[in-house]
């Protein structure tokens, strides 16, 4: 019987409570051992009628933008009729695969996603699929973290778009997984840390500090690796694809170089 390739590897997923059950199943399923440690939470944003008034006004917006899963379900929560997304009739854009998804099973039909899943892609394809200077006279909803990163909204306006923010939620540091996290790292068992936004990895250095234990550490896109590396923690392996999928491939495959895993882990 050919064994799975993280056999006897254990990993620790920071993903907030409810979203890493999927992620949990695709380690598990090439044999990692897991445990979770949400590192943040999500909790209603400083204004949390701000969504609800834009979902009330969709038909004023050319392009209805978000940025993440957690944005999709919350749009579809403050959404005054069950079929109003899918009836907008303004274009509908996704930072990523995942929250394409999430907006097809509100019934959105048709969905920009940029080939690279960064902020920064998705406001050059939104332009790009309008054409040269058609975004002078566009409106564009955002919808996005509260306090997320301004690169995207900020691409958009320098190219004419009249942008209309609505934080769908807002993050903060989840203190209860201190003594979770403290024990992963501290007993040196741990083989990977693993992170899929920059909120993590900030909140996971507010609970223990820039340690790893020995852990190796793996990011979801080089925006969450650039963060890490601002934050002192060494990084180890970035998703070639900015996914959970392409993360679990990414360990699966640094797994699998002759010499890889034995050479940076020393109690491998």
């Amino acid at each position: 019987m050919i064994p799975l390739p993280l056999a006897g590897q254990r990993v620790l997923v920071t993903r907030p409570a409810g979203q890493a059950e999927g992620f949990r199943t695709l380690l598990e399923a090439v044999g990692a051992t897991v445990t979770t440690a949400p590192t943040i939470r999500l909790i209603p944003p400083s204004d949390p009628a701000a969504l609800g008034r834009a979902a009330a006004r969709l038909a004023e917006y050319d392009w209805i933008v978000l940025t993440s899963v957690n944005a999709v379900h919350r749009l579809g929560e403050a959404a005054p009729e069950a079929d109003s997304i899918a009836h907008a009739a303004g274009r509908f854009a996704a930072v990523g695969p995942a929250t394409a998804d999430a907006l097809r099973a509100l019934g959105v039909a048709e969905c920009l996603v940029p080939p690279v899943y960064r902020g920064e892609a998705l406001a050059d394809e939104i332009v790009a699929a309008t054409g040269p200077g058609s975004l002078s006279a566009a409106r564009i909803l955002l919808v996005q973290a509260e306090r997320a990163r301004p690169v995207l909204r900020t691409r958009l306006v320098a190219a004419g778009a009249r942008v209309d923010v609505a934080p769908a939620y807002a993050v903060e540091v989840n203190r209860d997984v201190r003594d979770a996290l403290r024990e992963f790292i501290e007993l040196g068992r741990g083989d990977w840390l693993t992170f899929t936004a920059s909120s993590a990895a900030r909140a996971f250095v507010q609970l223990v500090g820039a340690q790893t234990g020995g852990a190796l550490v793996a990011a979801i896109s080089p925006v969450t690796a650039s963060t890490l590396s601002g934050l002192g923690l060494p990084v180890h392996v970035v998703a070639a694809t900015h996914s959970m999928p392409g993360l679990v491939d990414a360990l699966v495959a640094s797994a699998a170089r002759p010499g890889r895993f034995a050479a940076t882990h020393g109690h491998a």
